[in-house]
């Protein structure tokens, strides 16, 4: 990239490429915006976002690129949610509760805001997105509140992975199903980690490095869910 940046949200777009949003290096939070062509192998920039913000959330829904939420350089937890529709950034409704630190994922052409931090507590609260009416409405609450997780979806479910409580690293997976409202668990990933990354290929989930207390991971574990066995391995 051409700017170091870690706090940062990323989101691959229907168009192949993938875009970089926000972030801080340093003491300084940002708002710049860049984007990564795989086929030439070249980044380029877009307009950057309204203000800076670090620990933010990003979506895709169809072509369009959602930033919710975040930590803005006047130290404030952020409502916003944000859409870029390839030549410039537009304001939504924003959520009903400003935060940080949160996950993202679409299904169905819903957005999902889940968990994070409001500055003073951590979240279980998950906020739904309704892309057709620019609308949000309340669902079933995590059953254990978390910030610094990952989201990721497969088979029209949301798999909220691992995070932290504000004290510890968690191991948990709790999956969330849009079409009843309702949280179930799944077994435990290898390893606890917050502030890694995480994403679906093939049908398999994958977990990528992160924070496990003091240490910083360079394990990657692949997640398997056959049906209704669920089981991790690593690699």
């Amino acid at each position: 990239m051409a700017t170091r940046r870690a706090y940062f949200a990323a989101a691959a777009a229907e168009n192949g490429k993938i875009y970089a949003i926000g972030g801080t290096i340093g003491v300084s939070i940002l708002k710049f915006v860049e984007v990564y062509d795989p086929v030439s192998n070249t980044w380029s920039t877009v307009p950057a976002l309204p203000g800076a913000r670090e620990g933010l959330a990003a979506a895709v829904y169809l072509n369009d690129i959602y930033a919710i939420g975040g930590f803005s350089s006047q130290a404030t937890y952020l409502s916003d949610l944000l859409v870029f529709t390839g030549s410039s950034w537009g304001r939504l409704k924003p959520m009903p509760s400003g935060r940080a630190y949160l996950a993202a994922a679409t299904v169905n052409g819903k957005i999902y805001a889940i968990g994070g931090y409001d500055g003073h507590s951590v979240l279980d609260t998950v906020e739904v997105y309704d892309t057709q009416h620019n609308t949000w409405t309340a669902a079933a609450p995590m059953p254990t509140a978390r910030r610094d997780l990952a989201a990721v979806v497969l088979n029209n479910k949301i798999y909220a992975i691992g995070g932290s409580d504000g004290q510890s690293s968690l191991n948990l997976v709790e999956v969330y199903d849009p079409s009843t409202n309702i949280w179930s668990t799944a077994p435990s990933p290898l390893a606890a980690r917050q502030q890694f990354g995480a994403v679906t290929v093939n049908g398999f989930v994958y977990l990528m490095g992160g924070i496990a207390g003091t240490s910083i991971l360079g394990t990657v574990e692949q997640y398997s869910p056959p049906q209704t066995l669920y089981t991790f391995t690593k690699n």
